[in-house]
């Protein structure tokens, strides 16, 4: 089964809170029963400190309906577009606020053979909340959604529940080092599901919403079943000296190690066999190979794999394993990505970031750094960023970050023939934030649909009709202040 990963991760910190929600069902019985937190400390050496105070899990009894009614009014409200538009010359310092997170879904198989354990892990970065300032402390407060249908969208499961975060630091406030994670377990029949999961700032009532199919029709259909494959970024030694893991969520690889592990589970009647292990480019050319022999109980097998990295760039990658135990055999694959301390955690690829820049780069400084070489390319790019760098004193770049999380929220909202950045409404997104007001008209007798977005703080209304029918907002007068030289 496999799974789409759509966002870099943060880079992992020395100590963070873990919370897992279990859930003790049968695959009937949909209810949720029990919820627990658990805390882990993680003492290695990293790049961040958080410290998080009065988090808490609040069940469907204890949760006020007002609050309910919100969130499910922001996930109506989350599928409509919203955005916004500045001359080439804009200053970029407006905040859009919208929350930006990271998810991964692992499946993993049972022994039964009649249910899938979903373990669904959702990061929250500190600068993706509205922190407010009480006494001596700065507070955030969020809610996280997470909902299961099936194909007739008849709702499997959900849960809905409140975090609070605390620090005494306001630079944690804004850092992108510093997350939330959550992790919740789901006990599910082993069909096609489609997965909802939204972010709701409490303070700001802004959310973000992620979708995905998860298709575990035909996850017992042989012999052997493997579940999805999980990136491990390192692990450590507790005081107590046992092992953990410092999972990487959505697969991103920051540290500098040359070594990583994947994880992964596999379900069989037992017997002798062999591993196989290859790391591909996105374009499916075989970049390493490995068989290791192996011996597997009758069950489930855990397994755990340490890939050397010394020779991958910076870059997306597939690992593909495959299992054969006997004359049967089964494959699973993932997307990882490896990538730069002090880069911002939402570009996955140095070439597409270059593109992306026309917005705010002349013609010039965008051939020049695709006409580099590898890393000099890598070097131009990264002084671009910080002759902008409003806090140059730290290892945020806020303007980066807000920057490529504006282009994410495009391409996530306005891609339709062209990729949401491109687009008109992408490109008056990225450059002003999100409108201070939208007026929608899908549905005029005498026009075609249109939408008027307004910017109150800086004067400007910007109106896109939908021409073809089909969804592709343009403006109506096109924006020329040297903007479109650089398309």
């Amino acid at each position: 089964m496999a799974i789409t990963y759509g966002l870099p991760q943060m880079m992992a910190p020395i100590w963070f809170v873990l919370r897992i929600i279990t859930r003790n069902t049968t695959p009937s019985q949909m209810d949720w029963q029990a919820t627990s937190s658990i805390k882990y400390k993680l003492p290695v050496k990293m790049s961040g400190l958080v410290q998080i105070a009065g988090s808490h899990a609040i069940n469907g009894d204890g949760m006020r309906i007002n609050s309910i009614l919100i969130f499910f009014t922001a996930i109506m409200l989350a599928f409509q577009p919203v955005s916004g538009k500045n001359e080439s010359r804009v200053k970029y310092n407006e905040k859009s606020d919208i929350p930006v997170f990271y998810y991964d879904v692992i499946a993993y198989p049972i022994e039964t053979r009649d249910s899938v354990r979903l373990e669904v892990t959702i990061k929250v970065p500190f600068d993706a909340v509205q922190f407010i300032k009480k006494g001596r402390i700065f507070v955030a407060k969020y809610e996280i959604s997470i909902m299961l249908f099936d194909k007739d969208e008849a709702k499997v499961a959900s849960k809905i529940w409140r975090q609070e975060l605390s620090t005494e630091s306001f630079e944690e406030t804004n850092s992108q080092e510093l997350f939330d994670v959550n992790k919740v377990v789901f006990k599910v029949l082993p069909n096609k599901l489609f997965l909802t999961i939204g972010v709701l700032d409490l303070d700001t009532k802004k959310s973000s919403f992620r979708k995905k199919t998860i298709d575990a029709s035909d996850f017992y259909r042989k012999g052997i079943t493997l579940s999805n494959i999980r990136i491990i970024e390192q692990e450590f030694q507790t005081k107590e000296g046992e092992t953990e893991d410092i999972e990487s969520v959505e697969g991103t690889i920051t540290n500098s190690k040359l070594e990583f592990q994947a994880s992964f589970d596999v379900l069989s009647d037992g017997g002798k066999g062999k591993i196989d292990y290859s790391i591909k480019d996105m374009k499916n050319a075989v970049l390493f190979s490995e068989s290791l022999n192996d011996s597997f109980k009758q069950g489930v097998s855990k397994r755990k794999l340490t890939i050397n990295r010394s020779d991958l760039g910076f870059s997306k990658y597939r690992l593909e394993i495959t299992v054969t135990i006997g004359e049967e055999k089964v494959s699973n694959e993932c997307v990882f990505q490896l990538r730069w301390l002090g880069m911002s955690k939402l570009i996955d690829n140095l070439d597409n970031a270059i593109e992306q820049l026309r917005y705010i780069a002349s013609s010039k400084e965008i051939k020049a750094m695709q006409k580099a070489k590898p890393e000099e390319k890598k070097d131009k790019f990264v002084n671009f960023w910080k002759s902008r760098d409003p806090t140059p004193g730290t290892n945020e770049n806020e303007i980066m970050n807000e920057y490529y999380k504006r282009v994410m929220y495009s391409n996530e909202h306005f891609s339709g023939f062209l990729e949401g950045w491109k687009t008109d409404m992408g490109m008056v997104f990225i450059l002003f934030g999100p409108p201070s007001d939208i007026e929608r008209h899908p549905f005029e007798i005498q026009s075609k649909p249109y939408e008027i977005w307004y910017y109150y703080e800086v004067n400007r209304t910007f109106v896109f009709v939908d021409q073809s029918g089909f969804g592709d907002y343009r403006l109506l007068t096109p924006y020329y202040e040297n903007i479109y030289e650089r398309y």
